[in-house]
């Protein structure tokens, strides 16, 4: 039972939280006290543009719309190469719309391991899927030379990367042959849902703004509204009353994950962004600077202050692949992660894994082709995202490192 606590359970969540949450939103109630929502979606695309430093943007209801929409509009339908780290949800989507998934080992920055690209090349291959994880970027420069000399595409899943970054001195976002963003309450321009495909080539434009968008969900929008609110500006004050006692407790994370249907998506249509939505992502996207300054040196601080913890292991970031530190993992040199969570809970620090490996559940483990994925489980196994967000002070990143020293060398 320990064993299986240590792989799939997420840490309880904290009673008492003394710092702010593992996901920080951006979006604010009052962005959308306007009515100035007519433009909103024409400046997101405009500001988008910018960014990332392309010519095209098409605004859709979240980001694996985007990738439906390069398989069944510009055809690239065949093989995709991708990592077992990924959100179930997108990896049924393209489960059922390509004609395989190959999955590739990631370096130790959790991004696509070129090497492991290279082994899964095959005459089917039709995409490589890059995935800047956390805010990490992916080694784009290789992958590119990859994909270019199989003549296939380059993806970038840019969920967790803002714009204005550059790689090799171009814009991170541009060196794929589209990209797609989302605007959920966990992303970067977290808002109330909704996504973006990008791109810089005519032709993926033509084919892809040719579909028929289906009309924004208003429901949906009125149920992210409530539910992110809910789930993270006033979950500290939840979890202390007694009605959030049952949702402070250890969760088995896989069985959770695997509720998500393998049949969902054998039917997918995509949809529009409302305009609110479309508003949401605009302002957050107006204090990314802001945001990002403090990202940043919060990460830098905490990796000053845990930097001689020889157990742990911690992200990277330098010119050619700089990290946004949408989210800080930290990485254990054994397997002790939850038990670093539970006592971290105690001291009112929240933590959580994320994304578990497609290549370990039932209804993926065929597709793997790489037998050597040891990265992706170590990392997965070891990780835990730690409170470093923009809504964690100086004070409060001070208080993580300590806590974080003083119970790893326990452990």
């Amino acid at each position: 039972m320990k064993k299986l606590i240590t792989e799939v359970y997420q840490p309880p969540s904290p009673k008492n939280y003394k710092i702010p949450t593992v996901v920080q939103p951006v979006w604010r109630p009052l962005d959308l006290m306007t009515l100035k929502y007519k433009d909103a979606k024409e400046n997101l695309a405009t500001e988008l543009c910018k960014q990332y430093g392309v010519s095209h943007c098409l605004l859709l209801d979240r980001a694996r719309s985007g990738l439906n929409l390069l398989i069944n509009t510009y055809g690239l339908r065949g093989e995709w190469i991708t990592t077992s780290m990924m959100h179930r949800p997108t990896g049924v989507l393209l489960k059922q719309h390509c004609k395989n998934l190959a999955l590739a080992d990631v370096d130790d920055d959790f991004t696509i391991l070129p090497d492991s690209v290279n082994r899964l090349i095959s005459p089917q291959s039709d995409a490589i899927l890059a995935t800047h994880l956390y805010g990490k970027t992916a080694n784009l420069k290789s992958l590119r030379n990859i994909a270019d000399q199989h003549n296939i595409a380059l993806i970038e899943n840019a969920v967790h990367m803002p714009g204005g970054f550059d790689s090799y001195g171009k814009r991170i976002g541009s060196w794929g042959d589209a990209t797609v963003l989302s605007f959920n309450v966990d992303k970067p321009l977290g808002g109330l849902l909704g996504g973006a495909l990008l791109t810089n080539r005519d032709d993926i434009w033509q084919a892809v703004q040719s579909y028929k968008l289906e009309s924004p969900g208003l429901a949906e929008l009125q149920n992210r509204v409530l539910t992110t609110y809910l789930a993270y500006r006033l979950k500290p004050l939840i979890l202390k009353t007694s009605l959030g006692k049952k949702y402070r407790k250890a969760k088995d994370g896989a069985v959770e994950i695997e509720q998500f249907s393998i049949d969902h998506y054998k039917k997918y249509s995509c949809g529009n962004i409302h305009p609110i939505q479309a508003l949401a992502a605009l302002k957050s996207l107006g204090r990314i600077d802001q945001t990002l300054t403090i990202r940043q040196r919060n990460a830098e601080l905490l990796t000053k202050q845990l930097q001689k913890n020889v157990l742990l292991d911690l992200p990277s970031s330098d010119e050619q692949r700089p990290h946004a530190y949408t989210y800080y993992p930290i990485v254990l040199k054994k397997e002790s992660r939850f038990e670093l969570g539970r006592i971290l809970s105690d001291l009112g620090i929240e933590t959580k894994w994320r994304y578990y490996p497609l290549h370990l559940q039932s209804d993926f483990v065929s597709l793997r082709r790489d037998p050597n994925l040891n990265n992706t489980e170590r990392l997965w196994r070891n990780h835990l995202l730690v409170p470093a967000g923009a809504s964690s002070s100086k004070e409060h990143i001070m208080y993580l490192a300590n806590a974080i020293n003083n119970t790893t060398s326990q452990l």
